[in-house]
């Protein structure tokens, strides 16, 4: 038997790019304010892009990130927030991989191609929600400010800054020139989290925190002393910081500049030849 290779080149189109633009979160903490004239927080994001076409209307995708998120209760109309007094920034880095839909068809490979798309997918990012107090930046979660490393609240779970996220979102794209794709779009992540903003359930009473966790941690889980101009609010453990009903989610808006590539893929296939003779009829 012999065995032998045949090759074949395979040839697909793609994609690789970068993109930048902002970034906003909702959660229990407000990040904009239309009352008081329209304010807004939004932080910048960063990003490499890549993609793959699978057919004129389906292109696989993967986006490596960077983005800034950021809340305060000082933007809210709703009293309770405003004297919660509390703010939180987060850088989050962001490993995202989908699909794309395209709406009527999109070739790397054809001049002026456009289309509308739609896209979903999936995501694990690094977040690490901070504040600033008294001009340093501090890390919320290695606290524990809803009381999560006393032990003495077996419901209060430690998170992880670690989270997998889903994603939807769509865009516009066009080819503008032979080596460059243009394209906006917005996505958002539904995250598995509460705790983008570090802000999720019940008060742990501040004498408690104080003995228990420490100065830092006591003041910054309190800080409508701070918004009162008075000593810390002593407020009773068990007394709501936040609501559960909803997880955390943030949204981008880019502007993607991308340039075509065609993708080779060499396939071998591995054939099998019986080389043994024939084993002739004997002659009387």
């Amino acid at each position: 038997m012999v065995v032998s290779g045949l090759s074949h080149v395979a040839r697909g189109q793609g994609e690789v790019g970068i993109f930048t633009g902002i970034a906003n979160y909702q959660g229990d903490l407000a990040s904009y304010n239309i009352e008081e004239g329209l304010k807004v927080l939004v932080g910048p994001v960063l990003g490499v892009h890549s993609g793959y076409e699978l057919t004129g209307r389906f292109q696989l995708r993967a986006d490596l990130l960077y983005l800034r998120i950021e809340g305060d209760d000082a933007l809210s109309d709703n009293p309770f927030s405003r004297e919660r007094n509390l703010d939180f920034f987060a850088p989050v880095i962001q490993l995202a991989v989908g699909m794309d839909w395209n709406i009527l068809g999109f070739s790397a490979d054809k001049a002026n191609a456009f289309t509308p798309y739609g896209s979903v997918g999936a995501s694990f990012f690094y977040f690490n929600p901070r504040t600033v107090y008294q001009g340093d930046k501090v890390s919320l979660q290695p606290l524990g400010t809803e009381g999560q490393f006393l032990g003495d609240y077996p419901d209060q779970k430690i998170y992880s800054r670690f989270q997998p996220s889903l994603q939807f979102g769509g865009g516009l794209k066009w080819k503008a020139s032979p080596k460059l794709i243009l394209a906006i779009e917005g996505m958002i992540s539904y995250t598995f989290t509460d705790y983008l903003d570090d802000v999720s359930t019940i008060y742990i009473a501040y004498p408690e925190l104080l003995e228990k966790a420490g100065p830092l941690t006591a003041a910054l889980a309190n800080r409508q002393g701070e918004y009162l101009g008075t000593d810390p609010v002593v407020v009773s453990t068990g007394t709501d910081r936040a609501t559960t009903e909803s997880k955390d989610l943030f949204g981008i808006f880019v502007l993607k500049a991308s340039m075509p590539i065609e993708i080779t893929i060499q396939k071998f296939k591995v054939r099998q030849h019986n080389n043994r003779k024939p084993i002739p009829n004997p002659k009387f």
